[in-house]
């Protein structure tokens, strides 16, 4: 059997020279931003159902990635973890469809993309009711400002 990192372990571990998160959650922001202007080209040539459907294609070559790594058959909790996984799937590929629409419909994908990209408020308010976790001063004025990033950016 395969010993995992810690967590510890996991977040001392470095690329590039930067905290492993780090390095990660800016490939992240590179490619979720370069998406959000491919995404508003394609809108421009299909509608929003096919949109999905060629998204979802271009996600075959990494799944094929993805179900080769070792620990794909890890996990305490498997059948939770997949139920919640296939969730998470259905949850995204909606929120997809729906971006698309907006894209579709005559959005201009700078106001589209940065709004819908305040999904995290409705992660923090899930995880204040069901996750009971908590909220610091600056947590709560990030969530006032997104908040009013929405507005503003819906009467543009």
């Amino acid at each position: 059997m395969v010993q995992q990192p810690s967590v510890s372990e996991r977040s001392a571990a470095t690329l590039a020279g930067l905290p492993r998160w780090l390095a990660f959650s800016l490939l992240t922001i590179l490619c979720w931003g370069a998406w959000g202007a491919v995404s508003k080209v394609a809108s421009d040539g299909v509608d929003a159902n096919t949109n999905q459907i060629f998204f979802t294609l271009g996600l075959l070559p990494l799944m094929v990635y993805v179900a080769r790594s070792p620990r794909l058959k890890g996990g305490s909790e498997r059948k939770a973890g997949i139920g919640w996984a296939f969730l998470t799937g259905i949850l995204g590929g909606t929120g997809n469809i729906a971006f698309f629409h907006a894209l579709v419909v005559g959005g201009q994908a700078s106001v589209v993309v940065p709004a819908t990209a305040l999904f995290p408020v409705v992660t923090v308010i899930l995880a204040l009711s069901f996750l009971r976790e908590r909220l610091g001063r600056a947590q709560k004025a990030g969530l006032a400002i997104a908040l009013v990033a929405i507005y503003l950016l819906s009467t543009a």
